[in-house]
Order: structure tokens, then C-alpha cells, then sequence
């Protein structure tokens, strides 16, 4: 899959990065432990982390280090920064409280599915699991609705570039596992304007999502997701999609608004 990295690369910064996976991955780790996963020599694995803990990107606790405090604000400052957060934290919160079930907003980046906010209603289900996977890019657009709803709108080139290579993991005995099927079901996502997830991503669990589309370029997609028991029939065919494309509208209306942050 096409990531949009240049060939020239430098390897020393790859390295960093990849660490700074392992830890994450591993919710910690030894330094021989790191160094088995990056391949390289305890000495030079060492290196590496005491460098980027004196940076403050890692941090030490009982001989494992951690990725450290100095992530987060740069992920907050990210965030921040991001046009759609800005424009559409409101409605993903007025969404939660007025469903009482969870609500998402979600972006694309390079092939993979990232959670740029959410809101827990008193009535959502799952928010352990949530809070656990959501520093995780994950490949999930050929399972989760808000990545449906995206990929469905993205120019061709770029759709394509994403799934010349892509491998779909089967979540669930529903999940979509072959290109062909995917993109019949995109060509229903673009015709209707929402994608669905019908218990493709987690068992027991129904979504439905919106894209979000300003100035011909589509910036995320806004879902909804709740208990199968609690989105069914008519709710899960009509009524709870018309409400994420109200949401998504009402955000792509405040795009339109001036603003000095930065999709």
C-alpha cells in the first residue's frame, strides 16, 4: 500500500519511531526486550532509549521503559490543531448525550483508522475497550462504518493506492474478507450517503457512520455505535442513519467557517 513516504529515508529516525511502537505495543518493556523486537544490540537499543528519555518521549518504571509524558501533548497539540476536531466536538458530544450511546469521530491516515474523538453517553457500552485501543492506528477500513464511509469517499487513486495491498483480518465471523465485496458495498455507501457496520468489527455490536465532506474533500466521518439489541429493524435501517448525516452536515456547515487551526 502506497504510504506517501519519499524513498530517501533515515534509518536512525525509523528506528525511534519503531521503539517508540514496541514500547507502546508491549505496554513497556527491557531493554533486551526492546532489542530483540528492533534486532539490534542491547548497547544500541540502550542508546536509543536513554536518548529519547532525556528527550522525554520515554520514561523509566521498575526497569521497563515506557513511552513517556511528552507524547501527549504533542498528540493534544495535534489534535487541537485539527480543523474537524474543532468543528465537530460539539456535535459529537450533543450525539452521545441525546442518543446516550458512543460517539466517534474518525479520520483516515495512511491506510489506517484513526480515532480523533469520542464521547461516551450514560447508556454506552464498551468504553473500556475503547479507551484501550484508541492510541492504536488501526486497520480496520473494511470493518468499521466511519472507515467505510471515508474510503467510500476518497478520490479513486487514493482508494485504490489503499487497497492494492490491504489484508483483511477477519474481526468477526460478518466481517468483509475480499476487495470484491468491499467495494461493491462502497458503491452503496456512496449512493446512500452512510455506511453501516453490522456486527463486522465486534460481535453484539452495530455501527453507522457519515462522511464528512467540505470543499470536495472528504476530512473524516462521523459514527454511532451501540448494542445490537439497541439498533435494529427500523432504527438501524433509517432512523439512526438520518441523524449521523444531520451530524455530519451540521459539521461540514461549520467548516465553512474561518478558522486559524489545520486539518
Amino acid at each position: 500500500m502506497a504510504d506517501d513516504r519519499s524513498p530517501r529515508r533515515i534509518q536512525s529516525v525509523e528506528l525511534a519511531f519503531e521503539i517508540l511502537k514496541v514500547l507502546r505495543d508491549e505496554e513497556g518493556a527491557t531493554v533486551s526486550e526492546v532489542a530483540t523486537h528492533i534486532d539490534r544490540s542491547p548497547g544500541t537499543t540502550h542508546t536509543y532509549l536513554q536518548t529519547l528519555r532525556d528527550l522525554g518521549y520515554v520514561r523509566t518504571s521498575n526497569g521497563e521503559y515506557h513511552v513517556g509524558f511528552f507524547a501527549l501533548p504533542l498528540g493534544e497539540y495535534v489534535r487541537s490543531r485539527s480543523r474537524l476536531y474543532q468543528a465537530g466536538k460539539s456535535e459529537v458530544d450533543k450525539l452521545a448525550q441525546e442518543t446516550g450511546e458512543a460517539s466517534h469521530l474518525v479520520v483516515e491516515s495512511h491506510g489506517r483508522e484513526i480515532l480523533l474523538y469520542e464521547q461516551f453517553g450514560p447508556d454506552a457500552v464498551g468504553e473500556d475497550l475503547y479507551t484501550r485501543i484508541k492510541g492504536f492506528p488501526r486497520r480496520n477500513l473494511h470493518c468499521s462504518a466511519a472507515s467505510k464511509a471515508i474510503l467510500a469517499h476518497l478520490p479513486p487513486e487514493r482508494r485504490n493506492a489503499i487497497l492494492d495491498d490491504y489484508e483483511f483480518v477477519p474481526r468477526t465471523p460478518n466481517t468483509i474478507t475480499d476487495e470484491a465485496t468491499l467495494r461493491a458495498e462502497l458503491e452503496d455507501v456512496r449512493a446512500d450517503g452512510f455506511a453501516r457496520n453490522d456486527e463486522e468489527q465486534i460481535s453484539g455490536v452495530r455501527a453507522v457512520a457519515a462522511p464528512i465532506i467540505h470543499a470536495e474533500t472528504v476530512y473524516g466521518a462521523i459514527s454511532l455505535s451501540a448494542p445490537t439489541s439497541r439498533v435494529r429493524g427500523e432504527r438501524f435501517a433509517t432512523t439512526v442513519p438520518d441523524r449521523l448525516v444531520d451530524s455530519a452536515n451540521v459539521i461540514e456547515v461549520t467548516l465553512q467557517t474561518p478558522s486559524p487551526g489545520r486539518n
